[in-house]
């Protein structure tokens, strides 16, 4: 008999199905077949396939002095860093949320830093976090990670919009069975969907939010924004969900998620932060004080190069008025993707879910073996329940014509 080398709480961790496993299969068959389409990974790419990346960037990268770019970072990053990114990420809000909130931001290793450290801090193990049955996959490693599991409820009503109904349900239900609420939102431009909520759906959770916490229940937001700047919309209009938040009873507790590696195709640099948003002071001292030990004990600081990229872009107008330029240009590149893929679905009679902006677009299937049945055919996507995720970030716009033709026969 073998000796048990890993803790007993570890012998369930097994990575069944790796994005990033099946987006480096997808470049090995790229090799040696011409017509593979890889529609994987989310990370936006010119049409030549080369990564997209932000010019102001590079340069800021290259200008940074040795101190900026080798010593160890704050754990709570720069000043001018933290509030450039509040600023960023609020805009015409930024003043609103100053003024009617108390807060903090700590640097994280990306959006999931942020996001695996939320769900460690803020509840009980063997509690569950309620979200959409519609979910980036990894949000389930970080739950187990945490020693916590995850509770879905229906993301769409019967007019394909955001299932309120469903939400306030499940919030009140999950609430009252284990005394807190801890509920994360992807918006907009929802991971797997392309769903956008708008200001009125906004307004009913804030309302389901007051109402759990009204019980006397502890209620923690956990908004991710990971791919806000590629909604749809103009940013001033992509922002104005957050005039929602001045709603928000005192005692709840906002965690916006910002990541770096969508915003400024810095990926692997793995930038993001935790915006902790409350009425209460002492609700804000706790965010602080456990964010701050869990970011110590459990990867140190972020990286310093990466925050002091983006602290020189959001301080220097000059950089930040380059940034917004590129940045419509590699929306652009999305939403021209994204128009053919709406367009060639529609004349092949292939249902989608809504898209209103975002790196993926998601088609319904019956199909079981639809990952496999595709594969076949030299097409990579990500099978997730039942739908198949589509990267249109680094989809090639010439692969799309295909890429519907192919989904359409197997679907």
């Amino acid at each position: 008999m073998s000796k048990r080398i890993v803790g007993s709480h570890a012998e369930y961790k097994r990575l069944e199905s790796n994005i990033l496993q099946i987006s480096q299969e997808a470049k090995a068959q790229k090799k040696v077949y011409d017509d593979v389409i890889d529609a994987t990974v989310g990370m936006l790419h010119h049409e030549n396939g080369d990564v997209f990346k932000y010019q102001v960037v590079d340069d800021v990268l290259k200008m940074l002095s040795d101190e900026e770019t080798y010593n160890y970072a704050p754990v709570r990053g720069k000043k001018t860093f933290t509030e450039g990114v509040l600023n960023w990420v609020f805009d015409k809000n930024a003043d609103m949320i100053r003024n009617d909130f108390k807060y903090s931001i700590i640097p994280t290793t990306g959006g999931s830093g942020a996001i695996s450290n939320t769900f460690f801090n803020f509840n009980d193990f063997g509690q569950k976090i309620l979200l959409p049955n519609y979910y980036w996959s990894p949000y389930k490693n970080f739950a187990l990670e945490a020693n916590v599991e995850l509770e879905t409820y229906p993301m769409y009503d019967e007019n394909s919009r955001f299932n309120i109904k469903a939400f306030r349900e499940a919030a009140l239900k999950l609430a009252k069975e284990q005394g807190r609420l801890s509920t994360l939102i992807n918006d907009p431009a929802n991971n797997p969907t392309g769903l956008c909520m708008d200001k009125e759906d906004w307004i009913e959770v804030i309302k389901v939010l007051n109402e759990v916490d009204e019980l006397g229940y502890p209620v923690i937001l956990i908004h991710d924004i990971a791919y806000i700047d590629f909604q749809m919309k103009d940013t001033q209009f992509s922002r104005e969900i957050f005039e929602t938040y001045k709603n928000l009873n005192n005692d709840v507790l906002a965690v916006v998620v910002f990541s770096g590696s969508k915003s400024f195709s810095m990926y692997g640099f793995r930038v993001g932060a935790q915006i902790g948003i409350s009425k209460s002071q002492e609700v804000i001292d706790n965010f602080t004080r456990v964010g701050d030990y869990s970011v110590r004990g459990r990867f140190s600081s972020v990286s310093q190069p990466g925050m002091n990229v983006i602290d020189h872009i959001f301080n220097n107008k000059e950089y930040l008025d380059k940034y917004k330029t590129e940045l419509e240009i590699g929306r652009k590149l999305l939403k021209d993707r994204a128009a053919l893929f709406l367009k060639e679905a529609e004349a092949h009679k292939l249902d989608i879910l809504p898209y209103c902006g975002g790196f993926f677009i998601s088609v319904p299937t019956k199909n079981k073996n639809i990952f496999e049945d595709l594969k076949k055919d030299r097409v990579f996507v990500i099978a997730m329940q039942d739908i198949i995720r589509i990267a249109i970030s680094s989809l090639p716009i010439s692969d799309i014509p295909e890429l519907v033709k192919k989904i359409k026969k197997h679907i």
